[in-house]
Formats: structure tokens, C-alpha cells, sequence
């Protein structure tokens, strides 16, 4: 049994050092050519992993993938062939922590990307789901004074606790003009080419979602900033330990 990792994410070298400790046949995963990975090998790549037709189809069959979602589309030739898959992001206590690691990112991103303090800035959070609270609870931990806007009425109870104002439903749209800095982390499009002059002049639009929220948007008034696969570019280490904690589970 072999390890294809695919090393050009920051997180895969610790795991690959991990493996080696374990006396594990470590190799370089290559998308472009997986012939020589064989029957009962085992594929490692990060959750933000993109898989394509070509690579799907060309996987060989019975051996085990180590990955985030995958899409329907390709799960079923994953299934037809036998293929053991486990996915990072099935498990909770992963995906918690995962998104604790992308807030404690995001912070980076924010510092970098912004000419103000983070104090002195109107933030909008855009979203219920883990990674909106862990990003919501560091700033309340930091003392920062932001608004929610979501459509999840229980979340919208719970966050009412720490943030200072929280909008239900799709009315924040009208108050966009307050914000310096819109965060979104729902994985959906919602804003489309008439919401391009809602947005205040220069602010910044941070992009946490795996999907992008803009379809048809001129962003010439705003700044858009893509924030993929935060906790491998700021926390590689913390980010492989977690991963190690799922092979851990089936190895």
C-alpha cells in the first residue's frame, strides 16, 4: 500500500511526515497522471480539493480517497468503481474545528487586505453556519463591533447574543451602504448585477464560501477578495493535525 498526497497544499507536508514516522510508502499525487497508483493505494488531498472528470475517471479502481466534498456527479463513478471514500468534512468534530481555523485565518486576510483598523470598521457577517459563528465569536472574543444578516431564525436568536445587531431574511441588502466590510460564507450566489451599487464605495467583499456569492457583478465601486482554503495558508500545521486525527480513524 501506497500514500499519493497531494503536496502542493501547505497542509499535506505534516501529514506526509506524520506517514514517513509511521514507516508509510509516501508518494507525490499527481492529477495529471495517476497511473501508477494501484488497487488498495490510498489518495490524501486537502478539503478544498477540486476533482475533475478526467481525474475521476481515470482513477483506478479499490482504493480509498481521503477527501472533502465531493459532488454527486462524481460520487456515483467513485461508487462504480469501488472506491473507499471518506470524506474530511462527514465528520463534526473536523469540521468545527476546521472553521475555527478559518476564522483565526480570515483574520490575517482582513489585517492584510483593509487600510483601517478593525476597530474602526462597520462589519457584516453573511451567514448561520459554522464557519459565520467562528468567525462572529472571534471578534466578539476581540472586542469588534460587527452586525449578522441571515436567514436561519434559530441561529438568528442564538447570534443575537454577541453580535450588535442581527438582520433576518434578505432586508441587510438595503443596508449595505453602512458597511466597510461585507464577509460571506454562505455557498450560494446572492447578490447578481442589480445589487452592484448597494455596496458602499471602496469596501471590501471577503469571500469565504466554497461558492462565490457574485454572478453578473461589476466590482469596479468594491473591492472582492477570495479567501480559499484559509486554515492551509495560515494554520498548515494546526489544519494537518486535524486531518491526522480522521486518517487516524481509518488507518
Amino acid at each position: 500500500m501506497k500514500f499519493f498526497l497531494d503536496l502542493t497544499d501547505k497542509r499535506l507536508p505534516f501529514v506526509k511526515e506524520y506517514l514517513q514516522q509511521q514507516k508509510k510508502q509516501v508518494e507525490n499525487f499527481n492529477k495529471e497522471d495517476v497511473s501508477n497508483i494501484n488497487s488498495e493505494d490510498v489518495i490524501i488531498v486537502s478539503p478544498a480539493f477540486k476533482w475533475s472528470e478526467t481525474l475521476v475517471n481515470d482513477l483506478p479502481s479499490n482504493i480509498t480517497i481521503f477527501a472533502g466534498n465531493i459532488s454527486e456527479e462524481f460520487l456515483k463513478e467513485i461508487n462504480n468503481k469501488n472506491i473507499k471514500y471518506i470524506n474530511f468534512m462527514a465528520h463534526e468534530d473536523f469540521v468545527l474545528k476546521n472553521a475555527t481555523l478559518t476564522a483565526e485565518g480570515f483574520l490575517g486576510d482582513l489585517i492584510l487586505n483593509t487600510k483601517s483598523s478593525m476597530y474602526n470598521q462597520q462589519i457584516l457577517i453573511l451567514g448561520s453556519g459554522r464557519v459565520a459563528k467562528a468567525v462572529g465569536y472571534l471578534f466578539y472574543k476581540l472586542g469588534l463591533t460587527f452586525d449578522f444578516a441571515m436567514r436561519n431564525e434559530k441561529e438568528y436568536n442564538h447570534a443575537k447574543l454577541f453580535a450588535r445587531k442581527c438582520i433576518l431574511g434578505d432586508s441587510y441588502k438595503n443596508a449595505l451602504k453602512n458597511y466597510d466590510v461585507v464577509i460571506n460564507t454562505i455557498p450560494a450566489v446572492i447578490f447578481n448585477k442589480n445589487d452592484a451599487n448597494k455596496f458602499k464605495k471602496d469596501c471590501y467583499v471577503f469571500e469565504l464560501a466554497s461558492k462565490q456569492c457574485l454572478e453578473g457583478v461589476s466590482t469596479q465601486n468594491f473591492n472582492y477578495v477570495l479567501c480559499p482554503a484559509l486554515p492551509s495558508k495560515y494554520t498548515p500545521k494546526t489544519a494537518a493535525d486535524l486531518m491526522i486525527e480522521i486518517l487516524n480513524l481509518y488507518l
